[in-house]
């Protein structure tokens, strides 16, 4: 697990913005719009090491999921696809194995439902579970915070 972070887009300009979270921090400037975003790292909050509520918009609803990119995926099957017929089948075999070993040895990402803010390097939380869209729903009819 590596260092405590948090992703998020900048709402002006759209740029992703990083941010370790292993000290208290109150505002973050978007390297692209020159921005502040104001962010909710506090020392008590950083005991626990574990993703509590958003570092971004403080709310507590998140989701889990594993940390990989979704292009990667489709390509390695895609790539296992194409030589599927001459192959019997056995190159989508191995891209199977790949993908099992890649969800075991692979870390999560929590992400939260209302800013979408991706928090990396925390603990998984057992309070947060996959992605689900009634709770998305619910969460995207709240007000948002400013």
């Amino acid at each position: 697990m590596g260092r405590p972070s948090v992703a998020f887009v900048c709402e002006r300009c759209g740029r992703p913005i990083y941010h370790a979270a292993d000290h208290p921090a109150g505002d973050v400037m978007c390297p692209g719009c020159g921005g502040r975003h104001p962010l909710r790292i506090e020392q008590g909050l950083l005991q626990p090491r574990q993703a509590a509520h958003c570092l971004r918009c403080g709310r507590e609803r998140h989701y889990t999921q594993k940390h990989f990119k979704r292009t990667i995926g489709l390509g390695i099957f895609a790539a296992a696809a194409l030589p599927s017929v001459p192959t019997w089948g056995l190159s989508l075999l191995a891209a199977t194995l790949i993908d099992v070993v890649l969800y075991h040895v692979l870390g999560d990402v929590t992400i939260c439902y209302a800013c979408n803010a991706q928090h990396r390097g925390f603990p998984r939380n057992p309070a947060h579970g996959p992605f689900d869209l009634h709770v998305a729903e619910i969460v995207d009819h709240q007000p948002r915070p400013v």
